[in-house]
């Protein structure tokens, strides 16, 4: 899943889009992660599930390869552009 919503977000944001996060948790109160481009959270959640013992790395890969084609399917299907004039309400 976080595959294809990195695909789609690059597309919206751009290849380069910066982001920072600050976590909420009180546990975790005053971490900041920054970075330069979804490609780079996308790597990080592939290192964590690998680093915790969720996944393998190839699998990791894998399913991030589905992800992208999910939304290359998403962008060639469904994120169509209306043309000007269309109504919504053709039916009624």
């Amino acid at each position: 899943m976080s595959g294809a919503a990195g695909e789609i977000l690059t597309l919206i944001f751009g290849k380069n889009a910066k982001l920072t996060v600050n976590s909420d948790a009180p546990e975790m109160a005053g971490i900041v992660r920054s970075y330069h481009g979804f490609s780079e959270i996308l790597e990080e959640i592939k290192d964590a599930r690998v680093f915790a013992g969720i996944h393998f790395r190839s699998a990791c890969n894998a399913g991030q390869q589905l992800g992208s084609g999910v939304a290359d399917y998403v962008k060639a299907n469904a994120l169509q552009r209306v043309p000007p004039g269309a109504d919504d309400d053709e039916d009624n």
